[in-house]
């Protein structure tokens, strides 16, 4: 079955493939992003949610966030509320070499609602346009939004989504991912892909990129017929499957467990390259346990994987899963 759509378009970039992998906190940083593309498939990489607020006080960790060095097309995602700190925020992401700025309106931490930003920004539309006009006056680069179908049930069987994809049409924003879960539901339940294909309807001048519980290369296929999106936008499933985007593209490919394992070797050697040591030792411990589910011997490598705390150590235990053993 051939991936029915080729590319879309987000201002005057092309994402070719069609294929967006989804921002998300504590994992997509630069060493995820950089294997993801390595892999194949992905035509658009984004950033971890960077705070806004944290970006223009200079906090050292939102500034290494923003690295992306080799990515193209590469987007880097604010999440805020103050109109004024978002554009400064999205000078600072374009300096720093993003070719599009997102607006998070979508996480549903409480963390990050309570203080106005993510998913929040769904119950003022007023604010939401003055944040994202603010952005979008800023720089000379695509803005484009995440969001979700609302704030709770009420708003979704509203259907207000569909105002806020008429007031950012207004403002000027080139693209537009939509989860069709609402802020309510965190990630419980099921995704309306209905309200996707309600978006594309819509037929707004921008594309719209579905997402939400795409767990196979089935389930994008699946998206795109029932919904006629232009692009689909995938998360968790590529933690335990980073050939996702490939497999979507080129049905049947299989993937040996030698392989599985190599990869996260060499994903494993660039975070230690990339990251500080302490920090790559927890990514490794928290990636680790995903990339081997379902591999013969893994039960047994993410018992070790909890105890150890030597990088070296947890890549020898890598190498001892090729050796042919049961779990």
């Amino acid at each position: 079955m051939t991936f029915p759509a080729s590319s879309f378009s987000i201002g005057p970039i092309q994402v070719q493939p069609p294929l967006v992998m989804a921002p998300l906190h504590e994992i997509t940083d630069q060493p995820f992003r950089r294997m993801i593309r390595q892999v194949g498939g992905v035509g658009l990489t984004v950033s971890e949610m960077i705070s806004c607020e944290a970006l223009i006080r200079h906090a050292r960790k939102a500034e290494r966030m923003m690295a992306g060095e080799g990515e193209r097309p590469y987007a880097m995602q604010l999440a805020g509320c103050v109109p004024a700190h978002l554009a400064d925020a999205a000078r600072m992401a374009r300096d720093a070499g993003a070719d599009m700025i997102d607006l998070n309106m979508g996480c549903p931490a409480s963390n990050v609602t309570r203080g106005g930003a993510g998913s929040a920004l769904l119950k003022d539309i007023r604010l939401a346009e003055s944040c994202v006009s603010a952005m979008i006056q800023a720089v000379d680069l695509p803005v484009t939004v995440k969001m979700r179908a609302g704030w709770d049930n009420s708003q979704k069987e509203k259907a207000e989504y569909l105002d806020f994809l008429k007031m950012f049409e207004a403002a000027g924003v080139k693209a537009l991912a939509i989860h069709p879960r609402t802020r309510a539901q965190q990630y419980e339940g099921h995704a309306d892909w209905s309200l996707i294909a309600r978006a594309v309807e819509a037929g707004t001048s921008f594309p719209i990129i579905g997402n939400g519980d795409v767990n196979t290369p089935e389930d994008a296929h699946r998206m795109v017929a029932e919904t006629g999106c232009h692009g689909v936008m995938i998360g968790r499933a590529a933690l335990s499957n980073p050939w996702i985007f490939r497999q979507i593209l080129e049905p049947g490919l299989e993937i040996s467990e030698a392989e599985r394992i190599d990869l996260c070797i060499s994903f494993f050697q660039l975070i230690l390259e990339l990251l500080e040591p302490r920090e790559a030792l927890h990514k490794m411990k928290k990636i680790g346990s995903w990339f081997t589910k379902g591999i013969r011997g893994g039960v047994h490598f993410r018992q070790k994987l909890q105890v150890c705390n030597d990088p070296a150590s947890i890549l020898r235990e890598l190498e001892a899963l090729k050796a042919p053993h049961g779990d």
